[in-house]
């Protein structure tokens, strides 16, 4: 190879390396603006859905099972005969609903005090909610909420806090959805966000920005690093409450 060629490859490699330099160094330098406008503040978590009218049938002493007239999947009406025991009782449903759970066959011999039988009303649902003791503090009766299932998430169903209370160390949120679709059932669940506070006209900073207490703001072609006072935030925004930024900065992603 001439010598001439040796300093074209050279110079291609060269310049490839710039090239490749120059786009990570774009990439990391990537930016986004601070903006102006209401902040929405929510409270995250998952959810489950459940049944209002939830009745589970148990004996109180050792009994056999004489007969069953109902299977799992089964629709009942209020009053409809269940089963009956070796003592001749026969149990019948207190609710309209769905035979949920059969855990016993014909003859067979039960324990007392273990569930035999669950029946759930599947129409009458409402949304639970366990979250830490800093995220039950902000939630109160009446918040906005909004549900969002996962292979539906396009749409966006609103809904409302019941009450919130403790539970053997947990502490629970009772939401009353307004306008589930169908084929929702108790025992599925829902990513569930919380509205706590809105705040309008606010100065909005990226996250994804904010590192450390720190940004990098880019202003009239001058990167400066500064430090912020972040408050209220959503999944996006945070409110700024202390540092030199306006609307308009530009505030570069962190690495």
């Amino acid at each position: 190879m001439d010598l001439k060629k040796k300093i074209l490859i050279s110079i291609g490699l060269i310049i490839i390396l710039i090239l490749i330099f120059y786009s990570f160094g774009k990439s990391g330098n990537s930016k986004l603006s601070v903006t102006q406008g209401p902040l929405v503040e929510a409270v995250y978590a998952l959810g489950r859905v459940k049944s209002y009218e939830t009745f589970n049938l148990k004996f109180g002493i050792t009994s056999s099972i004489r007969e069953i007239w109902v299977e799992e999947g089964q629709s009942v009406v209020k009053g409809q005969k269940l089963l009956q025991n070796d003592s001749g009782i026969v149990f019948s449903s207190p609710i309209q609903g769905t035979v949920t759970k059969l855990t016993v066959f014909k003859n067979e011999t039960t324990m007392p005090g273990i569930p035999i039988l669950e029946i759930q009303n599947l129409k009458s649902v409402y949304i639970s909610v366990s979250l830490d003791q800093e995220s039950a503090i902000r939630v109160k009766r009446g918040q906005k909420v909004q549900l969002s299932f996962e292979s539906m998430r396009t749409n966006v169903y609103e809904a409302e806090v019941e009450r919130v209370y403790p539970s053997n160390g947990q502490f629970l949120v009772r939401i009353e959805p307004k306008n589930l679709p169908d084929g929702i059932l108790p025992d599925m669940t829902t990513d569930v966000a919380i509205q706590v506070s809105e705040k309008e006209n606010v100065i909005l900073v990226p996250l994804v920005a904010v590192n450390r207490g720190k940004v990098i703001r880019l202003r009239d072609g001058k990167k400066d690093k500064i430090e912020v006072k972040i408050g209220a935030i959503n999944s996006e925004y945070g409110e700024l409450l202390n540092g030199d930024l306006l609307p308009g900065d530009e505030v570069l992603l962190k690495n």
